[in-house]
């Protein structure tokens, strides 16, 4: 099974990240590799979000307790001196906090702005792997963090106003979702580079590489990060033991009672555990492991249903044409990866079964780009209904 996107092009979002790169530069001599500050002005930066959006966000909109953090020089704030004591964010704290020289961070805000959200959507694509945005608004002569590594990728957008960087050093190896950096254990290197990120440019900085970030000037600073979510080889593997595990029958007994003991006999086991070593590359799945992680992806992707309400408000003619929402994921596959017949198209948050005559149909018009229920020729009208009401209301097709 294959994932696509609704788009042909999906480079649109990173080409304007990595300028004057192309992707295959970018890919070739940067990702995991080395961080690369593009000092090209891109206006379109200035699209994604604004100091006024922010301020409409603290003042207007819900603000959960975990959709909002400070910190300040260095050091989280302790949730305590910005919300009531039932957990409520205290807006005028917030703003407070950020008069006395505190960064308002603004977690995952793109599942709560549109714009934020496509722009995730579309480089998806390009990296094969889930990506979330974090927001930081920094007063003049601040900074949120000392210096430290992530353990994911991220791009940087400089909305509004500078900041001065600073480069450090890199791990040896690119850690783990979760080895995140510990002042007490790791050493962030010699300073290697510093220089301003002004307004409109981007910067890449790979997981491992140490780094941190001042205001410069004499104006607040805002600017987003992009952090790819990527699965690592490692993931894949652990899922390829864990599919081949349900074909050896060996694998479901217990371990021995006296594995963890001085009086058990060590060479049996460890012959044990190589026996089972060469069964599990004799018998683990490429295709079926792919199959498992490609269809995670796009399931776990997330919905874009905005205009998907007003289409459903009035009946669907046979000649009302539809188009494929740019960036969506989908794939096409056998319902027996799922434990049911036929095949089926998989789409975020959902799996809708295709009866034989409809799903090739389907997947033609589909991957065509367009579609009218009238482009088909099926002897079920119902299934056609119901599939491309579907298809509508989880975020695939758009009313032309």
């Amino acid at each position: 099974m294959e994932s696509r996107n609704s788009q042909t092009s999906s480079h649109g979002a990173l080409e304007m990240m990595i300028a004057p790169l192309t992707p295959e530069e970018f890919f070739r001599d940067h990702y995991e590799k080395a961080y690369f500050h593009s000092t090209a002005i891109n206006p379109n930066v200035g699209d994604l979000l604004s100091i006024d959006r922010i301020d409409e966000i603290i003042a207007d909109s819900e603000l959960p307790a975990r959709s909002i953090s400070m910190a300040k020089s260095g050091r989280g704030i302790p949730a305590g001196e910005y919300t009531f004591a039932n957990g409520v964010v205290d807006r005028g704290a917030v703003l407070d906090g950020f008069r006395d020289g505190a960064t308002i961070i603004l977690p995952q805000l793109h599942f709560a702005d549109g714009k934020l959200y496509e722009f995730c959507l579309s480089l998806q694509r390009a990296f094969g792997a889930r990506t979330q945005t974090n927001i930081y608004m920094t007063p003049p002569g601040e900074h949120g963090f000392g210096v430290h590594y992530d353990d994911h990728d991220v791009f940087v957008l400089q909305v509004a106003g500078a900041k001065d960087w600073e480069i450090y050093g890199d791990r040896e190896t690119l850690p783990y979702r979760g080895e995140g950096f510990r002042k007490d254990r790791d050493d962030p290197g010699e300073l290697k580079d510093s220089f301003v990120l002004e307004t409109g440019q981007c910067l890449y900085v790979p997981r491992g590489t140490a780094h941190r970030a001042l205001t410069h000037g004499d104006e607040p600073s805002l600017h987003i990060t992009v952090g790819i979510l990527v699965q690592t080889w490692a993931d894949f593997m652990l899922e390829a033991v864990a599919e081949a595990s349900l074909r050896i029958p060996e694998m479901r007994h217990s371990l021995p009672r006296d594995l963890y003991f001085e009086e058990g006999d060590r060479a049996a086991h460890k012959a044990m555990f190589e026996r089972m070593a060469r069964a599990i590359a004799d018998t683990a799945s490429f295709d079926a492991t792919l199959s498992a992680f490609s269809g995670n992806f796009v399931r776990s992707q997330g919905g874009r249903v905005r205009g998907g309400l007003n289409a459903l408000c009035r009946p669907i003619g046979d000649h009302d044409r539809f188009t494929i929402r740019p960036h969506i994921l989908y794939s096409f596959e056998d319902a027996a990866d799922d434990g049911g017949e036929g095949r089926q198209i998989v789409l975020p948050g959902a799996s809708l079964p295709l009866s034989e005559e409809l799903a090739p149909q389907l997947q033609a018009h589909i991957e065509g780009g367009s579609l009218s229920k009238a482009d088909f020729t099926v002897t079920d009208a119902e299934e056609l209904d119901d599939v491309i009401g579907s298809l509508i209301a989880y975020g695939l097709l758009v009313r032309v």
